[in-house]
């Protein structure tokens, strides 16, 4: 088994345990205790698991606060912001969830005559004087790591919309195609989005294969498409192909 694929395969064994000893990892995953211990530390070296008395667990919140990721890798973002950008017209519904990513995107929207549902208060804030658009806050339970509104509140609103459009971010794409979140609720949001909306596009950069995250909407083929800033892993790239999942390299 390749490292990426025993890396998800031990987040996958994780999930909804409160722990596990690394010698029961081993023995799941069918390797040695010392490949096992190498990958939960290359896992905790990343902030994915943490140890703990009971073995090593799932860490449940592993992003950093908004403000300080808004200029990360900003050149790809915008990149990809403008590709996601010639997907929308005049007169659509669009879903922007939270991230920086779609926020690169809000600034390339302000002259369109468009209707945006988020609950992300940078994308508000970036489109709230904006003339002919309108916006619609999603609310729920402010989260201040996020800059978003977060929760059930957010989720249940959306089953009242239909969009045309909705853009999402996450915070990895796993070889095995699963979309990746550390937050429980924006993962159940994500859900929700794709539901409400007709198409549905995945904003990735490149940093985000695999990325992090213990919890998961969907698989990659629950969106329309990904836009991208460089080529896709293998195994992602033939998922894709499989599907017919439109694919954007920006």
């Amino acid at each position: 088994m390749l490292k990426a694929a025993r890396h998800d395969a031990i987040v996958e064994l994780l999930r909804g345990r409160s722990a596990m000893r690394t010698v029961d990892i081993a023995r799941d995953l069918n390797v040695s205790v010392a490949t096992a211990r190498r990958d939960c530390i290359a896992l905790e070296d990343k902030g994915i698991i943490e140890r703990s008395w009971g073995g090593v667990q799932l860490v449940t919140s592993v992003d950093d606060h908004f403000g300080d990721v808004m200029n990360h890798h900003s050149r790809a973002k915008a990149a990809i912001a403008r590709e996601a950008a010639e997907l929308v017209h005049d007169g659509d519904t669009v879903i922007m969830d939270i991230g920086t990513t779609v926020h690169h995107l809000s600034g390339l929207l302000a002259e369109r005559s468009i209707t945006v549902l988020t609950a992300s208060l940078p994308v508000f804030e970036a489109l709230k004087t904006a003339p002919d658009v309108t916006v619609i806050v999603l609310g729920g339970v402010w989260s201040e790591r996020y800059q978003c509104f977060d929760g059930q509140f957010v989720a249940d609103a959306l089953t009242h919309h239909q969009a045309d459009l909705a853009f999402l971010g996450c915070s990895g794409v796993s070889v095995n195609g699963r979309v990746r979140d550390t937050s429980r609720s924006q993962a159940q949001i994500k859900q929700a989005i794709v539901a409400a909306a007709s198409r549905s596009y995945l904003l990735v950069d490149s940093e985000k294969f695999p990325g992090v995250g213990a919890h998961s909407p969907f698989t990659i083929d629950g969106v329309s498409g990904i836009i991208t800033n460089g080529p896709l892993p293998p195994d992602v790239n033939a998922h894709c192909e499989s599907t017919g999942m439109e694919v954007v390299i920006a």
